[in-house]
């Protein structure tokens, strides 16, 4: 019970801590995620300061997109970490590749659904999803590091 009260939710801040430092180290090394990072919140903030200079309210306009920015930070970060470890601590999935290998795939997947792509992606956006994939493997790494190698408590030995 202590496992579920503390160090479950311990591992998962850390991995998730984990992930936002994959996500910048991934937005230098990427210049389409860089570009999808920086590019986007500067966008943000000429369109909400343009917003302003024409005098309009900017407020609505900022409120939609935080909110947009928050589903995709909990798409990409907290989602797929969260669903893996309670999965393989049901399941008593002890192997640090699944826990990795599943939550790089869902931090691509989770965003992807939520944007809803109806096309092929573009070379930028393969680039983008595989820089979320490592950004998913490395929160579900960090988790199985502190957490997941005990997964599901401790193994009963046959009688």
């Amino acid at each position: 019970m202590l496992r579920w009260l503390l160090l479950i939710p311990f591992a998962l801040v850390m991995a998730m801590a984990a992930g936002l430092v994959a996500m910048m180290v991934a937005s230098v090394v990427s210049p389409g995620l860089a570009l999808l990072i920086g590019g986007g919140f500067e966008r943000l903030l000429d369109a909400l300061f343009g917003l302003a200079d024409l005098g309009i309210d900017p407020g609505p306009t900022a409120e939609a997109a935080f909110v947009l920015l928050g589903r995709l930070g909990f798409a990409i970060i907290v989602a797929p970490v969260v669903l893996v470890a309670v999965g393989c601590e049901l399941f008593s999935l002890r192997s640090g590749l699944i826990q990795s290998g599943l939550t790089g795939l869902l931090a691509a997947l989770l965003p992807l659904g939520m944007l809803g792509l109806a096309r092929a992606p573009t070379g930028a956006e393969v680039q983008v999803l595989g820089g979320l994939v490592l950004v998913g493997a490395a929160t579900g790494f960090v988790y199985w590091l502190i957490a997941g190698r005990s997964a599901g408590g401790e193994r009963r030995e046959p009688v």
